[in-house]
């Protein structure tokens, strides 16, 4: 999946995508229509021309950014100016519109994910034009809602008939007013934060197996504090599986983790739970035991999850709910 980062990265740098500009027929006597600000703006990232970057680069700046011999692995300005071409190399179908309330349309060959490029506004002023432009991404036919909604702004000036591209202006908006967009992010929020405690019950899990194998006389270590102590010297039962203080910390990212259930001398059972902090947020609980299997349900206490949970890799969603 593409990380949220290309998102920016990609509107950033290729947000202002389009087709070439059309060339006239050998055979028409009636010349084309002059190119638009949004043609122009187009054909500098996506035109196949070798110049069609530059020539929409006001003089002044070509002649300070691009010198001769300069390739895009040096040249900042050249490097921006083959994003739209290694796109569609690298197998993403990208369409664009000369017209209309979308300019760009960039979908992964397997269709799973899409973004759209959207005018916001065009305003044409005389010899001026300042296009602004949002994005919408999608995954799996749904809109996502991003961290920080980008936002920029390409002002266009005429210079001997050519538009040049005289400023970009990258915004950020985050609308703390809305709902939708409220409701999206503590959604991803959450998501990362599952993510990361079944991480780190796995990660328990396998310091327990290495801990009962170093101390075959203790079994199954039941602190976290013992499982990841420092060295042999590091408390009453010696050294830990391995030193990873911040596996130690019985809370984090929104989770409190505990080790029970420890069962004889050498300790043969174990049960790790990860228990959402927030006793009313909607986040799952996570369980693990000597078994090795990672089980999850929603809304339930650490015990159900042993008995009733769904296992973490199951591709269906937990209908587990407290009793």
């Amino acid at each position: 999946m593409r990380k949220i980062f290309l998102v920016f990265f990609f509107v950033t740098l290729a947000g202002c995508l389009a087709l070439p500009a059309q060339t006239p027929s050998a055979q028409s006597a009636t010349p084309p229509p002059p190119q638009s600000a949004r043609q122009a703006l187009i054909e500098m990232f996506l035109g196949k021309g070798q110049n069609d970057f530059q020539k929409h680069i006001p003089d002044a700046a070509c002649q300070t950014l691009i010198h001769k011999g300069d390739a895009p692995d040096t040249s900042v300005i050249l490097k921006i100016s083959t994003i739209g071409r290694q796109m569609v190399a690298q197998g993403q179908h990208i369409e664009t519109f000369d017209e209309g309330p979308t300019l760009l349309v960039s979908q992964e060959t397997n269709g799973n994910e899409k973004i759209e490029v959207l005018v916001d506004h065009d305003s044409l002023m005389g010899e001026n034009d300042e296009i602004e432009l949002a994005i919408n991404y999608y995954k799996d036919g749904q809109l996502q809602s991003l961290p920080v909604i980008p936002r920029l702004t390409f002002t266009f000036a005429q210079e001997k008939e050519i538009w040049k591209l005289t400023e970009i202006v990258a915004a950020a908006h985050v609308p703390l007013t809305d709902p939708d967009y409220l409701k999206g992010l503590r959604q991803q929020q959450d998501e990362a934060n599952e993510s990361a405690a079944r991480m780190h019950v796995t990660v328990i899990a396998g310091a327990e197996t290495n801990y009962a194998a170093k101390h075959p006389d203790r079994g199954y270590a039941c602190s976290l504090s013992n499982l990841f102590a420092p060295d042999a010297t590091a408390g009453t039962e010696g050294g830990g599986a391995y030193y990873a203080p911040e596996f130690a910390n019985e809370e984090s990212g929104g989770y409190r983790f505990t080790i029970g259930g420890c069962e004889g001398t050498p300790a043969s059972k174990y049960r790790i739970t990860a228990v959402p902090i927030d006793t009313d947020s909607t986040l799952k609980t996570f369980c693990s035991d000597e078994s090795g299997t990672l089980k999850f349900v929603t809304g339930g206490k650490s015990s159900t999850c042993f008995s009733r949970g769904q296992p973490a890799n199951s591709a269906g969603p937990s209908t587990t709910t407290e009793d």
